[in-house]
C-alpha cells in the first residue's frame, strides 16, 4: 500500500513537470534538443574495438616507435588497433604510414603498393627530422624490393645512404648497408656487395646484435663464394654455422650449410663435402624437390664421380618450376657433369649456352639505370629539397619583414594624413569665418550685375528676392511667369525665326537635322536646336522637361545616332559644340 502511494506521488510530480515544460516554449525546445543530442550520441557510438581518439592514437604511435626494432610483432598488433580514418594531422598520418610499413615489412608481410610509405617520404622530405627522413627512404626501398622493382629500391636506398651521416643509430645503418649489399649481389656487382656487407657487419658489431651479425657474415661469405674466394668464404660460413646452431635459427643454418657445400664442391674437396652432406640430410629430406637441394646434390655426386646419381638429380632439377636464373645456372652444372665424364664437346655446348644466356642476363641488368648515377641523382634531389626548404623559410621571413614595413608605412602615412587633415580643417574654418562676413556684399553685387545683363531675369529676381520691392511675388507666381516666357520663346513663330538664324549662321544645319534620312524625332531635333543656339544644358533640360544629368547622356547617344547615318553631319556638329 505504501509503495502504491510512493509511485502515485512520483507520477504526479512527473506529470506536473511535463505540464510545466509544455506550457513554456523555451523549456520545451530545450528538452527536445537534449533528447535529440542523446539519441545522436547513442546512435553514433562505435563499438568495434578500434582506437579513434587523438590522445590514444598518439600514445600508440609513441609506443610503436619504442618497440619497432625490439618487438615488431607487438608493434604490428598495436598499429592494427588504430582506425586510419580517425588519424588527424599530416604529421600523425606520416608517422603511422612509416611505422605501419616498417612493422609489416619486419613481419614479412608482402607489400602490394608504395602509396602508404610515400605519405611518410613526402612529409619528411623537407624538415629537420633526419631520423624519420632516413627511415622513410629506407623502408621505401624495402617496399620496392618486395615489389621486385630493384632499380627503384636501389635509388631509395642510395637516398637513405646520403642521410646516414645525419643520424646516430648504428643499427639502422647496418640494416641500410645490408640492403645495399643485397641489391648489388643481385646485380652481379660482387665487389660493391662485399664492401656494403662489410660495413653492415661492422655496424651490427657495434650494436652487439648477434643474429644480424651472423646474417651479414653469411651474405659476405656468399659474395666471396661468387668471387671464387672459396677458402675465405668457407671460413666465414663455418663461423656462421657454429653460431646459428647455438641460436637455434634453422633458416640461417640451412642457408649456411648449402653455401658451405657449394664452396667445398667448387674447391674440389669431396671428402669434406661428404661429411657436410650428413648434416645437410638432417636439415633436408632426401626426397626434397627444392631446386637448391637438387642442383647441389647433382654437383656433389659429380665431385665424387657418381655420375648416375648426379644425372638423376640434374634431371629432377630440370623438372622443377625454374626461374630464368635457375635455368641459366643448370646449363653451367650440366657443363660440369659433361666435362667430368669426358664429354668435351657436349660440355663446351652447355658452357656456350650458359655464357650466352648469362651475358644476355647481364646486358639486361646493365640496361637498367646505373646505380652510381642514381646515387648522384638522389643526392642532388636531397640537396634540392634542402634548398627548397631554406628558400621557403627565407621567403617566409622576407614576406613577414615586407608586411611589417608596409604596416609601418601605412601607420606613418595615416598619422601624417590625419595631422594634415586637422591642419586643413583649421584652415577651412578660418576661410569660412572670413567668407561669412562678406556674403551679404557678394549678394548685392550679384544682383547689380544680374540686373545690368538680363532685364527680364533681373526683374523677376527682384520681384522674388528683394524684400524692399512693393510688388513682391510668390514662388508659384514666379513659376507661372517663367513658364509663360518659355512658352513665348518656344512658340512656332519663334522657332521658325530661330531655325532661320541657325541656318544662316551654320550653312543650313537645321535643314539637315530635320532630313528623314537622319532619323531624328521632333524632341531630338528640339534638343539639337537649343544646344546649337548656345543654351546651357540646364536651360535645355527645363525646356524639354528632362533632368540636367540626362541631357549629357542624350547628347552622347544622339551624336552616335547621327554618325551612323551621316559622318559629315556628325563632324559639323562636333565643330559647333
Amino acid at each position: 500500500m505504501r509503495n502504491n502511494r510512493v509511485f502515485s506521488g512520483f507520477f504526479s510530480m512527473l506529470k506536473t513537470i511535463l505540464n510545466y515544460i509544455q506550457r513554456h516554449v523555451f523549456l520545451r525546445n530545450l528538452a527536445l534538443i537534449l533528447v535529440a543530442m542523446l539519441l545522436i550520441a547513442e546512435c553514433s557510438r562505435v563499438d568495434d574495438g578500434m582506437v579513434r581518439g587523438s590522445k590514444s592514437i598518439n600514445a600508440i604511435l609513441d609506443k610503436a616507435e619504442l618497440l619497432l626494432d625490439e618487438n615488431p610483432v607487438l608493434t604490428d598488433s598495436l598499429l592494427n588497433t588504430i582506425d586510419p580514418s580517425a588519424i588527424k594531422g599530416k604529421e600523425n598520418k606520416a608517422r603511422y604510414a612509416l611505422f605501419y610499413t616498417a612493422a609489416e615489412y619486419k613481419n614479412r608481410k608482402r607489400a602490394t603498393s608504395d602509396s602508404l610509405i610515400m605519405v611518410a617520404v613526402r612529409f619528411y622530405s623537407i624538415g629537420s627530422k633526419m631520423d624519420y627522413r632516413f627511415l622513410s627512404n629506407y623502408y621505401l626501398g624495402c617496399v620496392y624490393q618486395n615489389l621486385g622493382q630493384n632499380s627503384n629500391a636501389a635509388a631509395a636506398f642510395a637516398n637513405a645512404e646520403q642521410l646516414a651521416t645525419y643520424i646516430d643509430n648504428d643499427f639502422w645503418k647496418g640494416l641500410l648497408y645490408f640492403r645495399l649489399g643485397y641489391i648489388f649481389i643481385g646485380e652481379c656487382d660482387y665487389h660493391r656487395a662485399e664492401e656494403y656487407f662489410l660495413k653492415s657487419k661492422t655496424y651490427f658489431e657495434r650494436v652487439g646484435n648477434e643474429q644480424d651479425i651472423l646474417y651479414a657474415t653469411l651474405y659476405l661469405g656468399k659474395t666471396r663464394n661468387n668471387l671464387q674466394e672459396y677458402n675465405s668464404a668457407d671460413s666465414l660460413l663455418r663461423i656462421v654455422e657454429m653460431s646459428s646452431s647455438l641460436l637455434g635459427d634453422n633458416e640461417l643454418t640451412d642457408q649456411c650449410v648449402y653455401e658451405r657445400m657449394s664452396c667445398l664442391v667448387n674447391m674440389g674437396e669431396p671428402d669434406s663435402a661428404t661429411h657436410l652432406l650428413n648434416k645437410y640430410y638432417q636439415l633436408f629430406d632426401s626426397t626434397s624437390k627444392a631446386f637448391g637441394y637438387l642442383e647441389m646434390m647433382a654437383q656433389y655426386y659429380n665431385s665424387v664421380k657418381d655420375h648416375a646419381k648426379s644425372e638423376l638429380f640434374l634431371e629432377r632439377a630440370w623438372n622443377c618450376d625454374l626461374s630464368e636464373d635457375d635455368s641459366i645456372y643448370l646449363y653451367y652444372v650440366s657443363s660440369l657433369l659433361a666435362q667430368s665424364k669426358g664429354e668435351t664437346e657436349l660440355a663446351l655446348d652447355f658452357f656456350q649456352k650458359y655464357t650466352s644466356l648469362q651475358n644476355k642476363s647481364l646486358r639486361s641488368i646493365l640496361r637498367q639505370p646505373i646505380l652510381a648515377a642514381q646515387k648522384e641523382q638522389y643526392r642532388i634531389m636531397a640537396e634540392n629539397e634542402l634548398l627548397k626548404y631554406r628558400h621557403t623559410r627565407l621567403t617566409l621571413i622576407l614576406c613577414v619583414v615586407i608586411f611589417l614595413l608596409i604596416l609601418v608605412i601605412v601607420l606613418v602615412t595615416y598619422h601624417y594624413k590625419k595631422k594634415r587633415m586637422k591642419e586643413q580643417l583649421y584652415e577651412s574654418l578660418s576661410v569660412v569665418e572670413e567668407l561669412s562676413s562678406k556674403i551679404e556684399d557678394l549678394r548685392s553685387q550679384v544682383r547689380v550685375q544680374f540686373h545690368e545683363r538680363h532685364d527680364i531675369s533681373n526683374r523677376l529676381y527682384s520681384m522674388y528676392f528683394d524684400s524692399e520691392s512693393q510688388d513682391k511675388i510668390t514662388k508659384q507666381q514666379l513659376n507661372v511667369t517663367i513658364n509663360s516666357l518659355i512658352k513665348d520663346y518656344t512658340a512656332p513663330e519663334s522657332i521658325r525665326k530661330l531655325d532661320r538664324m541657325l541656318n544662316e549662321s551654320y550653312d543650313g544645319i537645321m535643314e539637315r537635322l530635320v532630313d528623314p534620312e537622319i532619323g531624328l524625332t521632333d524632341k531630338e531635333v528640339e534638343l539639337f536646336r537649343y544646344s546649337i543656339a548656345g543654351l546651357s544644358s540646364k536651360s535645355v533640360s527645363v525646356i524639354i522637361k528632362e533632368s540636367p544629368q540626362n541631357i549629357y547622356q542624350i547628347k552622347s547617344r544622339l551624336l552616335k545616332k547621327v554618325r551612323r547615318n551621316s559622318e559629315e553631319l556628325w563632324s559639323r556638329l562636333n565643330m559647333i559644340w
